[in-house]
């Protein structure tokens, strides 16, 4: 649920209805789109976690007392891709870009920064879970945006949006939905307590009464319902019943659970143009928007430094967008500001993508998935129905009694039977599934892995004896079928290094203290935007001030498995028995770093006494006095 500062608002925002209805008819077409993408990826879903029979399928079989068996195929194939996806790490870095202002050492403050959000975040963990329900899918989000729960500045915070409750603007076709897009929307269900914790008394009160019913919404007034037929009457000429209300239940839908006592809640983030002052650098033409809030003698104030530092600018007033955000319940607004974030806080991830349409790699592995379901069920059924043959036997040959035995008791084992005449009973073979029944099945698990692009070789389980790098050198080569996943998950962490980036430069203007985890494996303090006051000039400089600058994101990918480490560690070791000879007694420099590369308990204690060996005098060995000089 958004929280846009540390209190509550203290009322609600003016009431536009005419504002409120756009945006509720922006929702309807939005819902629309979203459920053609819906539907197939809730089947995804359930596919995935063994749902894969519907009710309607269920009952049939057991009418007709057949099995409805279930093999699920497709839930190893991507344990698989999330666990190379696990193996990997993604660390997003900065770079200084084109400008004076960025420099190396800020840029090392900015990364080290972005590891102690994402240490706090747990964002290993939110990385895994956005990737799986793109995986499952084809819509994965993060939502980055300040969290005031423990500090009343704001911290960033990362999460993973439901896709399923993330409306998309149809009309957008980019994967940067800022490009794009002219609105996103989130729904939650909240209850009333919800309401007046994050947007005050007034709201909850107004809230109240449509978790009652006692709005049109609700069963409570004839006139709504149109129960009674009358013409137009009164002074006003009108009819009773106004379509306001069906025409809003008709584009917004059921949003109110009376009997869980909770209310959907829309947040719409949507862009709006308006005109606004922007000033120029006329020597790079670089252009930033000016705050609202400030007046003609504070620009005129700027527009003198600039030209007292000898780096000229213009102030115009010009044709902006901005983003504003308004959250609604029903058709009341309880929120509408312009958002505090320049762009979206909802960045995505899509495994596939073209020019909007977004897919992942279960979908089309719902049919041999149900072709392995039916045939095995099918199987089964077969030869649990034909198990017993049945007998064959002379008209007289059997008594009445020993018939009605044989009916019993002639397909258990050990039955011994009596007959009369020359021409012996005898038992006819049971029916067998056919090989082209078998084929069938085992061509839909063919078809899995040749439609995923993952061989048995990928999953480490192969039929013939190979040599271990033989078959480390096919799961690389499975890597290449689903390059495309980690590349597209690369570029969703690109876009949220820049979301990261803009909420640090714009949110962390005071001076702040963080840890993060250095190359070492030792936590380092990061001190930010701290004031210096120099003794002789009496002018006040900023260290490390963050707010500043231009930078770009990079992404680091570096696999975590223990076979990369080993073979890390031992082209390491080809390197230095090769350099060996021409370096001699400096050997011992390098050991520390052979000693990290390697993995070793405790290696931090290796190091440190490395060190302090390196750093002590060499001891001379005693000199024979018999020895020539």
């Amino acid at each position: 649920m958004t929280k846009y500062g540390p209190v509550p608002p203290r009322g609600l925002p003016e009431q536009d209805y005419v504002k409120t209805q756009m945006l509720i008819e922006r929702f309807h077409r939005a819902a629309e789109a979203h459920d053609n993408w819906a539907t197939p990826a809730k089947q995804a879903v359930d596919f995935l976690e063994g749902r894969q029979w519907t009710a309607e399928e269920i009952a049939e079989m057991v009418r007709h007392k057949r099995p409805h068996l279930q093999f699920n195929i497709i839930y190893p194939l991507v344990r698989l891709v999330l666990g190379y996806q696990r193996n990997g790490k993604t660390d997003i870095t900065f770079q200084p870009g084109d400008d004076a202002r960025a420099n190396e050492m800020v840029a090392d403050i900015l990364s080290k920064l972005e590891k102690n959000i994402a240490a706090n975040t747990e964002l290993d963990f939110i990385d895994t879970e956005v990737f799986m329900d793109g995986l499952v899918t084809g819509r994965g989000f993060f939502d980055d945006r300040l969290d005031f729960e423990n500090n009343d500045l704001g911290e960033v915070r990362a999460r993973a949006r439901d896709p399923f409750a993330t409306y998309l603007d149809p009309d957008a076709d980019t994967y940067d939905l800022n490009e794009s897009a002219s609105y996103v929307i989130g729904t939650k269900y909240v209850s009333i307590d919800e309401i007046e914790q994050n947007y005050g008394k007034a709201a909850a009160d107004l809230t109240r009464p449509f978790l009652k019913g006692e709005t049109p919404i609700g069963p409570v007034s004839t006139a709504y319902l149109n129960d009674e037929i009358t013409p137009i009457r009164g002074f006003g000429e009108r009819e009773e019943a106004s379509d306001y209300w069906d025409r809003f239940h008709s584009l917004i839908g059921n949003f109110v659970d009376t009997q869980r006592k909770t209310i959907r809640l829309m947040d719409i983030q949507h862009k709006v143009t308006e005109n606004r002052n922007v000033v120029i650098d006329l020597e790079t033409g670089d252009k930033k928007v000016l705050p609202e809030n400030w007046g003609q003698e504070r620009i005129q104030k700027v527009v003198a430094y600039a030209e007292h530092r000898g780096n000229p600018v213009m102030v115009q007033r010009r044709r902006v967008s901005r983003l504003q955000w308004t959250t609604l319940c029903g058709d009341l607004a309880l929120y509408d500001s312009p958002s505090p974030y320049q762009s979206y806080t909802i960045t995505p991830y899509f495994p596939y993508f073209r020019r909007g349409v977004a897919r992942g790699m279960v979908t089309d592995l719902i049919d041999p998935q149900k072709e392995k379901n039916k045939r095995r069920s099918s199987e089964i059924d077969m030869v649990s129905k034909n198990a017993n043959g049945g007998w064959i036997y002379h008209e007289k040959s059997l008594s009445d009694e020993q018939e009605l035995n044989l009916q019993r008791f002639g397909s258990a084992p050990g039955v011994r039977v009596k007959w009369r005449g020359e021409k012996e009973p005898r038992k006819l073979e049971a029916g067998t599934s056919t090989q082209a029944h078998d084929r069938l099945e085992s061509r839909a698990d063919e078809d899995v892995h040749k439609i995923s692009g993952l061989s048995e070789s990928a999953m480490g389980t192969v039929e013939t004896v190979q040599s271990g790098r033989a078959l480390e050198a096919k799961q690389r080569q499975a890597l290449v079928a689903i390059q495309m996943y980690f590349d597209n998950f690369s570029r969703s962490k690109r876009l949220q290094g820049k979301k990261h980036l803009e909420l640090i430069q714009n949110h962390y203007t005071e001076a702040r203290m963080a840890r993060a985890l250095g190359e070492d494996g030792k936590f380092a303090e990061i001190l930010i935007n701290q004031q210096q006051v120099d003794g002789v000039t009496g002018t006040t400089r900023i260290l490390n001030d963050v707010t500043v600058g231009k930078y770009t994101v990079t992404v680091d990918e570096v696999p975590l498995a223990a076979s990369f480490a080993n073979a890390q560690f031992d082209e390491m070791m080809i390197i230095m028995e090769k350099i060996a000879p021409g370096i001699g007694q400096f050997i011992p420099m390098f050991a520390d770093l052979i000693v990290d590369a390697s993995s070793l308990p405790r290696k931090a204690e290796w190091i440190e006494r490395l060190k302090q060996l390196n750093q002590a005098p060499l001891e001379q060995p005693p000199v024979d006095p018999g020895a020539p000089v």
